[in-house]
């Protein structure tokens, strides 16, 4: 059971939490997510924040419920991931919490991008959740060949890119995962606009979901 201190709602920096002061038992496909911690340093030795610190995209599997029960078949739909997993969050959503003192999230399991194998932050580690795949997109060039600063479209969205990793496939009614009709190794074209952007070793990814994907070649 989920219990509330009697000063349940506070604010701390724009992240506004509830207080558990007790254990919790993520129910149905719920995850409680540690938020992990982002610290840029100043020459001084001054920690300044960004975009990213204040945002975090990844985070620890704390607890994760069983999963769900699907409205029509009655059959448990297990929960993607389990504690102690590295996973990559679509957005820096869900009910925020101040649990054991720290931040944490609750968020729907299905909503979560992939696992990071070994809980190593690096592409080749990457795992796709569901029927996503990841596909390796071409940087945007920031200054032409003489050294001239190039001024970025921020509307411009890449939608086609190289395959580089696939999830297991979305799980069907009956239990049974359907297995995502692409590979890696393969170009693909997409709807523009969908799917998570994502940064690993310099370079720059999208995640999709198979239902966005229009082409393979």
């Amino acid at each position: 059971m989920v219990a509330f201190a009697s000063d349940s709602l506070s604010c701390v920096s724009e992240f506004c939490s509830y207080m558990l002061d007790k254990p919790v038992a993520p129910l149905n496909n719920q995850v409680l997510i540690k938020l992990r911690k982002m610290q840029e340093q100043t020459g001084g030795g001054l920690f300044v924040p960004t975009t990213e610190v204040e945002k975090p995209k990844e985070g620890l599997v704390v607890a994760a419920g069983p999963g769900r029960y699907h409205s029509e078949t009655g059959k448990l739909m297990p929960c993607p991931v389990k504690e102690g997993e590295l996973v990559l969050l679509a957005d820096f959503l869900g009910e925020k919490v101040d649990y054991d003192g720290e931040k944490h999230l609750f968020v729907d399991g299905e909503s979560l991008l992939g696992v990071f194998e070994n809980k190593e932050m690096t592409a080749e580690a990457f795992r796709p959740l569901g029927d996503r795949v990841m596909v390796e997109i071409e940087n945007k060039p920031t200054e032409t060949t003489t050294g001239i600063a190039l001024s970025l479209d921020e509307e411009d969205d890449p939608n086609q890119g190289t395959v580089t990793a696939v999830g297991a496939g979305k799980m069907q009614p009956s239990g049974e995962v359907k297995p995502v009709g692409v590979e890696a190794g393969c170009n693909i074209l997409f709807t523009r606009y969908t799917g998570s952007e994502a940064e690993m070793g310099g370079k720059r990814y999208k995640i999709v979901e198979e239902k966005d994907l229009l082409a393979a070649w």
